[in-house]
């Protein structure tokens, strides 16, 4: 089992996505969010005509676009990263994706950093233990295992340049923190146990790596990297109590990779987009 093939590109690695031929943006844009949500969509490539026509995108898009943004249009902002999350995506030969957009209010929750390796979306391990049993299929050629990921508003995900001793250091503070818990064998996302010992685990981690060299994506770049035991790039989200921010992330993949992920979670409508955060309220205008 391989991963789709980007052999010029490390665990982690800054890329612009501004070209000089791009429309700007506004000078400032005046975003401001109204409340912590988030918009998802899990299908091919969405289509997409000018930077600053949305009309091409999921109804559902709009009615988290009206519930959650005023001001500055995010299309505006959002269109330049998704042009060449596009092509990037293409060029490694795939066509599908599952995409979020989160919008976030102030918090102190990430004043602690939450350092972390994101799991290996398609590995079949893991989608046997989000389900609570058995893998089954078949062994795959290869599977997809990265991410591209960028900040349209506030500060960008930190992430650590030694990855590898980063990553090190937070195998060793696992071990450390679960030995110290023997009674408890349990590794079950829903276990109140496992998420006490997160709890542990991130508070440590925060203290090992407080002194680590990282890099955070500026305006008009984003973040490829990759995921997954052994090769994923350390990071964490920035401090966020400062103000409002906007992150995007992408998982690219092959349709029957997606389509499976989708099925283990009970989802079988294809494509399929939604929110999270909007009150029903907006829903009821949006019929």
């Amino acid at each position: 089992m391989t991963i789709t093939s980007i052999p010029h590109l490390p665990d982690f690695k800054l890329l612009p996505y501004k070209l000089p031929t791009d429309t700007p943006p506004p000078a400032s844009p005046t975003i401001k969010i109204l409340r912590t949500s988030s918009w998802t969509y899990c299908g091919p490539l969405l289509p997409l005509t000018t930077p600053t026509d949305d009309t091409s995108l999921p109804a559902s898009y709009h009615t988290w676009h009206r519930a959650t943004i005023r001001g500055t249009p995010l299309i505006t902002l959002l269109t330049p990263f998704l042009l060449f999350a596009h092509e990037f995506i293409k060029s490694t030969g795939l066509n599908h994706y599952w995409i979020t957009i989160r919008a976030s209010l102030p918090t102190k929750d990430f004043n602690t950093p939450r350092w972390h390796v994101d799991d290996d979306f398609f590995d079949r391990a893991s989608m046997a233990n989000l389900r609570g049993g058995q893998s089954t299929s078949s062994t795959r050629v290869t599977r997809t295992q990265w991410k591209l990921a960028t900040t349209l508003l506030g500060p960008g995900t930190m992430f650590a340049t030694n990855t590898a001793g980063a990553r090190n250091t937070l195998k060793s503070v696992k071990t450390a923190v679960k030995a110290s818990s023997p009674s408890h064998t349990c590794t079950s996302v829903i276990c109140l146990g496992c998420a006490n010992l997160a709890e542990c685990v991130r508070k440590a981690l925060a203290d090992e790596l407080k002194n680590v060299e990282v890099v955070q994506s500026g305006e008009g770049e984003c973040c490829f990297f990759k995921v997954g035991e052994g090769v994923g790039a350390v990071h964490s989200e920035p401090r966020m109590d400062g103000g409002e921010r906007v992150f995007v992330n992408i998982v690219p993949g092959r349709e029957e990779e997606l389509r499976e992920v989708m099925g283990k979670w009970g989802m079988e409508e294809w494509p399929r987009d939604w929110c999270l955060g909007v009150p029903g309220g907006f829903w009821e205008e949006e019929g």
